[in-house]
């Protein structure tokens, strides 16, 4: 009786696995069916379409499971897809020689996706076109110090890339790699930057981290300030009045220097219809469409227009852009340089528009232009800068003067003399009598006055009046790049 049981128990699960019953109790588990269908053996029509059936199955689930996938004749395959739902988030794996590799997250109890940015480390050479596009992986390393000019064409539109530097490079700024700030920048050693497709060879950087840890700040850049560092800061130079490259500094150079337009006449040292001649001030250098080399401003009319030092500076008529360099060249420079400002033992000064606070005629210094200056640590005073005080001098007549004076004789003090005539009657000894004896107690007895002369100092030679005020020594620097 218990093996015939047995035998109708068989019958029954045969007949289940025949309607799909068991199938749906094992996926409830895995959805881990062979992918292959059979080559041999004998099935019916339903039978063979069911393993069809739980092949699909278990490829539109992803071979969902907690363990891995070996359904392909009985192995895994190189693309195979997996769900490994043994924890939470699931994760979604895809067999890559000979190991799973991850490709996403799935959250059940929200039902959502959480994918992988990067996976992998690619290495790129730099040049001129340096293909990202070329590098599977997300994250690139780039070797090598050649200019950048653009990250081609290849990659997809929209996609993102994680750069690492190797070294000191310059990226271009265009339309082709968009820079930060707008301006050229110079990479170092171990900076990173995340760049974006944008289609058609337009990549930009949308953000950039210095190795240094200094931001990217292009409204730094021709700042002052003091250092008391052993070593000039990164991204400054003392600020010594040298001359530096344009074409290194292009940002500090686009700073220090103003474009506008100007009308010029050929042969008339005078530039008119300039909008803005803030800061500018006499001596600093002009450039532009018909304009010589060598010409400075000797003059100017505040925001009408600014006369150069020859009227053979302008060689032809016209309007176009005139600049003027509000730091000059820098010392020993040229038409290919632009100067640093000469701070080295000089206070600095808000510049003075108005003239409220400096006046040329007052301190010697034009308060209203850029990188004037002027002073002196030290200078002599005159008579005319003493206080305006009123010298009274007193003289005691009664015993410094009369006890010496002899008959007809003169009374002299120092500066002045005052002859007070002969005494021939009035006192002892008359005109020949031997002189004025002791008649110091006679006050008011002759008329007359007395001019004294004051030495102030005490006829110490005069020296310099110290102006600086307690100091404290410091490097100062400018930022120059951004």
């Amino acid at each position: 009786m218990k093996r015939n049981l047995s035998v109708l128990v068989i019958a029954a699960i045969a007949g289940s696995i025949a309607a799909g019953a068991m199938q749906t109790l094992l996926s409830a588990f895995a959805v881990q069916n062979e992918l292959v269908p059979p080559t041999s053996g004998i099935f019916t029509g339903v039978q063979y379409s069911q393993k069809l059936g739980d092949a699909f199955r278990s490829l539109a689930s992803c071979n969902k499971g907690a363990t891995a996938p070996a359904n392909v004749n009985g192995s895994a395959v190189d693309g195979l897809c997996w769900i490994d739902d043994s924890g939470s988030p699931w994760v979604v794996k895809q067999y890559v020689n000979g190991d799973w590799a991850v490709t996403g997250y799935l959250d059940p109890t929200n039902s959502s996706y959480a994918g992988i940015v990067g996976g992998g480390l690619g290495s790129i050479a730099a040049a001129s076109t340096t293909d990202l596009g070329s590098v599977a992986q997300a994250t690139v390393s780039i070797t090598g110090t050649t200019t950048i000019n653009g990250f081609g064409a290849s990659a997809p539109d929209g996609s993102i890339k994680f750069v690492r530097f190797g070294g000191a490079l310059k990226l271009v700024n265009s339309t082709a790699l968009a820079v930060p700030g707008g301006y050229d920048l110079v990479t170092a050693a171990g900076d990173r930057a995340v760049v974006t497709h944008l289609g058609a060879g337009n990549w930009e950087i949308t953000q950039y981290t210095r190795a240094s840890g200094v931001p990217i700040d292009v409204a730094a850049v021709g700042k002052y300030a003091f250092s008391g560092s052993e070593a000039v800061p990164l991204l400054h130079l003392r600020g010594d009045g040298s001359a530096i490259s344009r074409a290194t500094y292009p940002a500090y150079f686009a700073k220090v220097t103003r474009a506008q337009n100007g009308t010029r006449t050929s042969g008339n040292a005078t530039i008119t219809a300039v909008a803005d001649t803030t800061g500018f001030g006499v001596g600093m250098p002009v450039e532009g469409t018909g304009i010589g080399a060598g010409c400075t401003i000797a003059s100017l009319v505040a925001n009408t227009s600014i006369t150069l030092n020859s009227g053979s500076c302008v060689t032809s008529s016209g309007t176009s852009t005139v600049r003027v360099f509000l730091t000059g060249y820098g010392v020993g420079g040229d038409t290919t340089t632009v100067g640093l400002p000469g701070c080295d033992g000089r206070m600095l000064a808000g510049r003075d528009p108005t003239g409220a606070n400096i006046t040329s005629a007052g301190s010697g210094i034009n308060g209203a232009a850029f990188n004037a200056y002027g002073g002196g640590q030290s200078s002599s005073i005159a008579d005319n800068q003493l206080p305006n005080v009123t010298r009274t001098v007193s003289v005691d007549a009664s015993t410094a003067v009369w006890n010496t004076v002899a008959a007809g004789s003169s009374v002299t003090t120092a500066g002045n003399s005052s002859s007070f005539g002969y005494v021939t009657s009035m006192f002892n000894g008359g005109s020949s009598g031997g002189g004025l004896t002791n008649y110091s107690s006679k006050p008011g007895l002759f008329s007359g006055s007395i001019t004294a002369t004051v030495a102030i100092n005490g006829g110490v030679t005069q020296q310099a009046f110290n102006k600086m005020p307690p100091t404290l020594i410091a490097d100062c620097v400018v930022r120059v790049t951004p």
